[in-house]
């Protein structure tokens, strides 16, 4: 009965640190151009149902924009499921760069009711319209390689904790790339079209 015993208590004790293994989460921005709305979704490969499938209040999304004189404006942030968000901004240029960051974080993550996450299937957190007008391509940060990143006191990182993926992060990388604002052209035998 010992050894039934310790590999029981080996399992339950083994079992958070697996499923963090496991559990995989990224990043996608998108861009409506009819609507001029950017969509922020996640993408998880394993499933989770509630109660499991809170997000906790360390979740962050770090958006980079560009500078803008004034700070980059956020207008019209709509949680587009029962999980809230808010933001706050920091001007780059006080740190010397040249753009500018979004936080995005979860407002009411330990009120809210928790959505099912479906395994390889985006799920649209939140969206957003720039109030600042058309100023140049936003993108997801990058935890590794954005020049923010030297400066430690900052916590930029984006952040996924996932109840049932055991504490840590499952935050892995970004899908899109820069989101541009304006439509790309289209070249036709020497003419331009938008």
């Amino acid at each position: 009965m010992k050894p039934l015993v310790k590999i029981l208590l080996a399992v339950i004790l083994c079992f958070p640190l697996w499923l963090t293994a496991q559990t995989e989460v990224t990043y996608n921005l998108g861009f409506d151009f009819s609507t001029q709305t950017y969509t922020m979704s996640m993408t998880s490969n394993a499933a989770f149902t509630p109660p499991l499938s809170r997000l906790s209040s360390s979740t962050q999304v770090t958006i980079v924009v560009p500078h803008v004189a004034g700070g980059w404006q956020v207008s019209n942030l709509t949680a587009l499921t029962a999980l809230g968000w808010g933001y706050s901004y920091l001007d780059g240029t006080t740190e010397g760069l040249s753009q500018d960051y979004l936080f995005f974080a979860p407002s009411n993550a330990g009120t809210y009711s928790p959505f099912p996450i479906a395994a390889n299937a985006p799920i649209d957190l939140f969206s957003f319209q720039s109030g600042s007008g058309c100023a140049g391509d936003l993108y997801l940060y990058d935890n590794v390689n954005d020049p923010l990143n030297a400066i430690p006191s900052i916590n930029a990182d984006n952040n996924t904790v996932i109840l049932g993926a055991g504490s840590g992060n499952v935050y892995i990388g970004n899908s899109s790339g820069d989101i541009p604002c304006v439509l790309p052209c289209a070249a036709e035998a020497g003419t331009l079209s938008y």
